[in-house]
């Protein structure tokens, strides 16, 4: 075998070690702490017992692996028994390194969510619309000095949402149209007086897909 082959195969192997390590080094980021989970939910236990007097259950844990919540890394999921309305995130926060929860974060996106999904149905048909996600900050009852005990609606607090919905169908010539349509309404009936939306489409195009729908209002 010549020196030239030689080298031709090193390089080969190198470089499919290198792509090995850079994938095993990539999914160790993307993958949870067992011990970080442990600690958690360990945390979220001991949190709920001082803060909340009802029954619940630690049903899971939510590791934001690519950064969707500035507010934390880890938090438990936490479930009230007999109130089935929403879940919500118990967190050491990340500025304040003290545990908190997201109660008052839920009950507004619940609010919202109530009065958004009906016009959304309405103006896309229900069959179309593949999904709604939304969000408040996750330490409104912080930021507003609220919490379980004493949360109001959200039409009393200027905080803004970000929404990002999805059509199972490409784009139509009056989407934009109905979009601020929807936006308008949910300011009226809500109060709300800014935030983001993201209206996409998940339609079967290789090539040219629809391009999303974005709003600051």
């Amino acid at each position: 075998m010549t020196n030239k082959k030689k080298a031709l195969i090193a390089g080969i192997i190198g470089a499919v070690l290198l792509g090995a390590i850079i994938l095993y080094l990539s999914y160790l980021g993307l993958s949870p702490d067992s011990d970080r989970v442990d600690e958690v939910e360990k945390q979220a236990n001991q949190y709920m017992e001082e803060h909340f007097q009802q029954d619940y259950e630690i049903i899971d844990t939510l590791y934001d692996n690519v950064d969707v919540y500035d507010t934390f890394s880890y938090a438990a999921i936490v479930e009230l028994e007999n109130d089935d309305r929403f879940k919500f995130l118990v967190f050491e926060h990340n500025e304040t390194n003290e545990l908190t929860d997201s109660y008052v974060a839920e009950h507004f996106e619940y609010e919202l969510e109530s009065v958004l999904q009906p016009l959304l149905n309405e103006a896309y048909g229900e069959d179309n619309v593949q999904e709604l996600w939304l969000t408040y900050p996750k330490d409104a009852g912080q930021q507003l000095n609220l919490d379980h005990t004493n949360v109001t609606s959200v039409t009393e607090h200027d905080l803004k949402p970000v929404i990002r919905i999805t059509l199972d169908r490409g784009q139509e010539d009056d989407d934009e149209e109905k979009l601020d349509q929807i936006i308008s309404e949910i300011q009226d009936e809500l109060n709300i007086s800014g935030g983001h939306v993201t209206l996409s489409f998940n339609d079967s195009a290789i090539m040219f897909k629809d391009k999303d729908i974005k709003k600051e209002f």
